[in-house]
């Protein structure tokens, strides 16, 4: 969902059909990097899930959000983990206007190689929004407690291996079903001290996974209601374990 003041904020693309005539929305990036670490991001979480980008602008800030994991129902183990980095915006002769939008991930790195290509910051959003389950459930904005900080090995440590265990579960050939089941049992997993903070293994792989972890860095848990935040160098992982029904 996009609100804005339609003078303000759309840019004319020649020649080009956007979602309102021959109009674009655009969001300006501050920099080109912020664009390679937007193509990044996107890249790497394309080998953990397919779904979708989450795009929320608020101010000078964009947050990108991915599904690293999520239950697909009621009674299913995995745990919902989403990774989230933030990336700088420039509005700059814009008015600044507030989105919170999926959008397909060949839609945004189609369009991120095509603005490196060109040494473009002026991201023209996908036309098409799409709909995922996990944009649904959202972590709090406030309430986080800092509970643990973790050396970054640790957490890569763990990831690793869970990758290496699901491996060596997975029989041949083996279907959806079985898929399911060998990543709830590894991801699913109970890691840290009961007496500080608890979070399930699966967010360990989305800051292994999505880049966020530092060669020599630290990563904060924090805790707001039943999520848990791991917060490292390169962005945040936010989990929640799956809701059991007896």
């Amino acid at each position: 969902m996009l609100s804005a003041q339609f003078g303000a904020v759309l840019m004319s693309v020649p020649g080009g059909v956007g979602i309102i005539g021959d109009m674009e929305y655009v969001l300006p990036f501050a920099t080109l990097n912020a664009v390679k670490d937007l193509q990044s991001f996107v890249t790497r979480a394309k080998t953990l899930d397919t779904t979708g980008v989450r795009f929320h602008v608020s101010g000078d800030v964009l947050a990108v959000s991915v599904s690293v994991m999520h239950p697909g129902g009621l009674g299913d183990k995995v745990p919902m983990v989403v990774g989230m980095r933030t990336l700088a915006l420039d509005f700059t002769g814009i008015e600044r206007f507030t989105m919170d939008s999926v959008f397909e991930m060949d839609a945004i790195t189609d369009r991120t190689n095509r603005m490196i290509s060109q040494g473009s910051t002026q991201f023209v959003l996908p036309p098409r929004e799409i709909t995922v389950m996990w944009s649904a459930m959202n972590a709090p904005r406030s309430g986080w407690m800092a509970k643990a900080v973790v050396d970054d090995f640790e957490i890569r440590k763990i990831a690793r291996n869970g990758i290496s265990r699901v491996g060596e579960m997975l029989p041949e050939n083996a279907g959806g079903p079985v898929l399911a089941r060998v990543r709830a049992d590894v991801w699913a997993e109970t890691i840290g001290d009961p007496a500080q903070v608890e979070f399930p293994a699966g967010a360990t792989l989305g800051a292994h996974s999505l880049g966020f972890l530092a060669p020599r860095g630290e990563t904060t848990v924090s805790t707001s209601a039943n999520w848990i935040r791991l917060s490292s160098a390169g962005g945040h992982v936010l989990a929640r374990p799956a809701v059991m029904v007896s």
